[in-house]
């Protein structure tokens, strides 16, 4: 079992993680939106410095440096890791593929031909197998079209399984051969990204430089602007992102590149201070940023929904702001809604898990 390094996230710094979460949910939503009613100026793929693929770097490296912070310094054993992740991961993305295969039967009703750019054939299966984390499993690629975004979770399982399976292990041979097994599941394209999800979780886990406060603030946005650098100016190596062999791992090296600098500006932040004044607004911006999850889950579907139904006027940004203002009420709503029920996913998983040797 590891010892905490007695990193402490409060305040100040649990602030800032909370604005970088909202701002990578908002960005990748602003960006699927924008992409949509701006065509003639979407990213070309072939272009380095594409935002939404960068935000979810970014929710890899946030991922790896929470779930060191919960399994270190709030460590309740294997059985509760599980359920406390299967819970995490179940009660948002079940219920967001049961309301995008909602969406899909509604557009197929009202505008049909809409739907043809976000069906592949086999619209079942992949409800199935997102809904059992499996579809970006070795070399394929098998989210809905309608919320393609759902890639990133099915990697997000596979870092908290092999994560959790190394982190508590039990001596002998056997305990490594789960860990072996479960990374042969999951495959290259998965583990090939695993070092951008580990990359947070040593930012935690690594004792932090000894910097002045003030210095240590001003080398976390030194570190964030050499990101930004690199989303900006370096190309997708090896390949492009999006198609064969590896799908949304193509860029792995760029992605690579990026998620040093995003850990290292996580591993340079200093503890936060645990001011009266601030205690407000730490708790807001943890609200807001805990809706962060349905956003990005549902922002997709519910916007081809939107226009599905309202219609899409090219180039008109009041139109563009009142989809998006729309479809952040909208995910609001329903993570709200979502949260409540979070419970019943918690005991179902308990019950589950019951029995079970871990």
């Amino acid at each position: 079992m590891e010892k905490d390094n007695g990193r402490i996230i409060t305040g100040s710094s649990s602030i800032f993680l909370d604005i970088l979460r909202i701002g990578a949910a908002f960005t990748v939503l602003y960006i699927h939106a924008f992409d949509r009613w701006f065509p003639s100026l979407a990213h070309a793929q072939d272009k380095p410095g594409e935002p939404s693929h960068a935000a979810v770097i970014i929710f890899f490296v946030l991922s790896g440096y929470v779930i060191a912070h919960t399994t270190i310094s709030k460590n309740r054993g294997a059985m509760q890791y599980a359920q406390a992740r299967l819970t995490r991961l179940s009660a948002v993305v079940i219920p967001a593929l049961f309301i995008t295969a909602l969406i899909q039967l509604t557009i197929t009703h009202i505008n049909p031909q809409m739907l043809l750019d976000f069906t592949r054939g086999g619209s079942g299966i992949r409800y199935v197998l997102s809904g059992l984390f499996i579809n970006e499993l070795w070399f394929f690629s098998a989210a809905p079209p309608l919320n393609g975004s759902l890639w990133s979770l099915s990697f997000e399982f596979w870092y908290y399984a092999i994560f959790g399976l190394w982190f508590f292990r039990k001596p002998g041979w056997r305990s490594w051969l789960f860990v072996l097994v479960a990374c042969l599941f999951a495959g290259p394209k998965i583990l090939v990204m695993m070092p951008v999800w580990l990359s947070g979780y040593l930012a935690y886990k690594l004792p932090g430089p000894l910097l002045q406060h003030s210095k240590a603030w001003f080398m976390v946005f030194i570190c964030l602007f050499a990101a930004w650098l690199s989303i900006t100016f370096i190309p997708s190596i090896p390949f492009m992102i999006g198609y064969k062999p590896l799908y949304y791992a193509n860029q792995f090296v760029t992605d690579w590149i990026i998620g040093i600098f995003v850990s290292c500006a996580l591993w340079i932040l200093p503890a936060g201070n645990d001011l009266s004044s601030g205690v407000k607004w730490a708790n807001v911006f943890r609200k807001i940023a805990d809706l962060t999850f349905p956003l990005y889950v549902l922002h997709f579907p519910l916007l081809i929904l939107w226009r599905c139904l309202f219609g899409c006027k090219t180039n008109d940004v009041a139109q563009l702001w009142e989809a998006i203002i729309s479809v952040l009420v909208a995910s609001a709503l329903i993570g709200i809604v979502l949260e409540k029920q979070r419970f019943l996913w918690s005991r179902f998983f308990k019950w589950l898990l019951k029995g079970i040797k871990l």
